[in-house]
């Protein structure tokens, strides 16, 4: 893996104190059962998609002392849907790990943020809520700003979750548009957040917010990866689940 490349990282994730496991699935896709949701996500390749090298944000004043260790990049990113707003808008968007901010692009946005195939309207939504407060995040390569906003997130199989903390980018390098992702989900530990906003505060992750919001367990999330077949294995991507609330 490339210096602050763009994957799925399980481990990274145990060390964040978000706990994360590769499991196998006990759960049908888009359902809650004894508080865990499990939706389904895509393995896309890096290479031929020519996606950028998102990854770990990088937090403001790193020390130029810290040490990079190089690992291997199998050139994977994991994309999965959900959707905004009330009624319900559709985005695709890129699972990280490596931050904690879940950003969307703006109706308005268009080549400002590589015209993306989905975009936000904030006019539509009868349940969007301004936060007042600034969004900025730069990554290892790639960066996106705009605001912060609440609104209602739901899953396939209309699992919703009301006044979630996101932010809405009206500027960003545009490169996930590439694949298809829209945005980019940032399911790491919450204090990542408040290097992305001038006011340091925290803002609640997704899992957290799903927490909060009693729909899920725990504030920890397991992942599946199914198992290749003959046919899948030439192309080396592998799909899944992701198990918001923990596993079994």
């Amino acid at each position: 893996m490339s210096t602050w490349s763009h994957s799925l990282l399980l481990i990274a994730t145990v060390a964040w104190g978000v706990q994360a496991a590769v499991i196998n699935p006990v759960i049908e896709e888009n359902t809650i059962h004894d508080g865990l949701l499990s939706v389904p996500f895509v393995g896309v390749d890096r290479k031929a998609s020519n996606l950028p090298k998102w990854g770990f944000q990088k937090v403001n004043g790193e020390s130029s002392s810290s040490v990079k260790v190089p690992l291997e990049n199998i050139d994977l990113a994991y994309l999965m849907n959900l959707s905004i707003g009330t009624p319900p808008q559709q985005f695709t968007l890129l699972l990280d790990t490596g931050s904690s901010t879940t950003w969307v692009p703006v109706e308005s946005c268009g080549i400002l943020c590589g015209s993306p195939p989905h975009t936000l309207s904030t006019k539509t939504s009868s349940t969007f809520e301004l936060m007042n407060m600034q969004f900025n995040i730069r990554y290892g390569e790639g960066f996106s700003q705009g605001y912060y906003a609440k609104d209602t997130f739901t899953f396939e199989g209309n699992i919703s979750v009301a006044n979630t903390a996101f932010a809405v980018s009206n500027f960003n390098d545009g490169e996930l548009t590439a694949n298809g992702a829209d945005g980019i989900i940032g399911i790491g530990p919450d204090a990542l957040s408040k290097y992305n906003n001038p006011d340091n505060v925290v803002v609640p992750t997704i899992v957290s917010s799903m927490q909060q919001a009693g729909v899920i367990r725990d504030n920890m999330f397991s992942v599946y990866f199914k198992a290749l077949d003959d046919a899948e294995r030439g192309n080396g991507r592998v799909n899944g689940n992701i198990i918001f609330g923990g596993g079994k």
